[in-house]
């Protein structure tokens, strides 16, 4: 089955590789940045591909309120009467998107804000905040050190920043000093790996997707321990991860109804953290939004089943209402690692990738810790968690 809109969306967005979990049709539109990769995706699809040249951009790439803002782009909604659709909605796009008479398919701002950070996302999810590890909300400057290592984390939280593991009086003294008066999150250290799940909410049904397990904070990739750098689908698999599997996407489930009943439609994701001592999964974060590994599962599921239902076709169908009778495409290999802008800098051997059958997409950031190249792979790079494979040793050999 290739789920197509019958709806004319804009996806409108800085990264395009982001908008591409469905082929680009009559129906589906994307307007990004000019980039060397979304070049090659206008080549491609000539008529549906639409690129802001840099001749227009004042400083780089353009975020997606800047995108929207541009005369050429609002010409291009209006003229297709089209449906708007954005990775991540903000209160200011909102705005935009009201005062211009627009139809926006993502679900409230206001929600995912609510949802997403660490201080009302406890207060949300009420009864079901027992997913989540121990934890209490707190005053910086009220916090104690009494011995045992935790995990502090301020209201917003992204890609490893925000977040901070205490394990000294030092550390704490320190934020303690910038940051007396600020809330935040605390919460028991457990040291385990980390799954993520995506999940689509429909009027009617939830649909879990693949757990893959998530790969944090190596170097040369990143310079910032508990950064997301990438997803392999193939290690849940692995025998000892078997009941971790399962309870992944039993907690999906539960976080899915309790977004279904806020008035949520369309992508989700959630991260999980299993403590090998206590053999217990714990729910660690939603992220309330189009999940950024979401385009590679769909791409597994379509080289899996071609016929079958991807993540991102149940994000679309949901986002319009359409029904979706078939169950996701299940899938037990592939992975994705990104190397992020660090402080060091590194060069990439993208040929030696490519002559291996990796997929390279390159980005032109320069902001620390933004993606400047996502490479993906058919099979799995881990070996174990927080151990690269042959293959994920392989791309590291061609960072230096």
């Amino acid at each position: 089955m290739n789920q197509k809109p019958k709806k004319t969306i804009i996806y409108i967005t800085r990264d395009i590789e982001r908008t591409l979990g469905i082929e680009p049709n009559d129906h589906y539109f994307i307007i990004s940045n000019d980039s060397k990769y979304g070049c090659a995706m206008q080549k491609k699809w000539p008529n549906n591909v639409w690129l802001i040249k840099k001749d227009a951009r004042k400083n780089g790439a353009l975020d997606t309120y800047d995108l929207l803002f541009l005369p050429e782009v609002q010409k291009k909604i209006a003229e297709r009467k089209a449906s708007v659709l954005v990775f991540q909605n903000t209160l200011r796009i909102e705005r935009l998107v009201k005062k211009k008479g627009w139809k926006l398919l993502n679900p409230s701002a206001d929600l995912a804000k609510i949802v997403e950070e660490k201080i009302s996302q406890v207060k949300w999810l009420g009864s079901d905040a027992n997913l989540l590890p121990a934890h209490k909300i707190s005053q910086v400057k009220n916090v104690k050190f009494g011995g045992k290592k935790f995990v502090l984390q301020f209201n917003h939280s992204h890609t490893g920043q925000g977040t901070y593991i205490i394990d000294n009086q030092t550390k704490l003294k320190e934020l303690q000093k910038k940051f007396s008066d600020r809330e935040c999150r605390l919460s028991d250290f457990i040291d385990g790996p980390v799954f993520t799940v995506n999940i689509v909410v429909t009027g009617k049904k939830i649909f879990v997707g693949n757990p893959s397990y998530q790969i944090t904070g190596l170097t040369p990739f990143t310079d910032l321990p508990f950064s997301t750098i990438g997803n392999d689908f193939a290690l849940p698999h692995d025998q000892k991860y078997k009941k971790v599997y399962a309870k992944t996407s039993d907690i999906a489930l539960r976080v899915g109804i309790k977004l279904k009943t806020s008035g949520w439609k369309g992508l989700f994701g959630i991260d999980v953290i299993y403590d090998e001592k206590t053999e217990k999964t714990y729910l660690l974060e939603i992220n309330a939004r189009q999940p950024a590994s979401a385009v590679f599962e769909s791409k597994l599921q379509k080289k899996t089943d071609p016929r079958g239902v991807s993540i991102f076709e149940a994000h679309i169908s949901a986002l319009l209402d359409e029904p979706i009778k078939e169950k996701l495409t299940v899938v037990s290999s592939g992975s994705q690692i990104v190397k992020r802008v660090t402080k060091k800098v590194f060069g990439v051997d993208i040929a030696s990738l490519r002559k291996k059958s990796f997929d390279v997409i390159e980005y032109e950031n320069t902001i620390h810790n933004r993606e400047l190249f996502r490479i993906q792979s058919a099979e799995g790079i881990m070996e174990n968690h927080g151990k690269l494979n042959k293959n994920g040793n392989f791309i590291t050999s061609c960072i230096r």
